[in-house]
């Protein structure tokens, strides 16, 4: 299974916010697609071999940048994370 989410940010770079907020296994792990505009910072984050932890998924719900989350598996969304 693997988490998807998308955030908006524009204050440090991916790798060093990640690790701050979710912590550095979770950073370590993580592949962001960022996307930059002159009016937005975006990324979409994908956690692979994900375990389904609360901690993150309470951590998601929690952060204020976070727009969208869900997890897939088999290229199908089985969960849609409620912000």
């Amino acid at each position: 299974m693997k988490l998807i989410f998308t955030m908006k940010y524009a204050g440090k770079k991916w790798p060093e916010y990640l690790e701050e907020e979710f912590g550095k296994e979770v950073a370590e792990k993580a592949r962001v697609q960022s996307d930059a505009t002159a009016k937005s910072h975006e990324a979409r984050i994908h956690l692979m071999n994900f375990n389904d932890d609360k901690a993150v998924v309470e951590k998601l719900k929690s952060n204020e940048n976070v727009t969208s989350a869900f997890l897939v598996e088999n290229n199908e969304v089985v969960k849609t994370i409620k912000m």
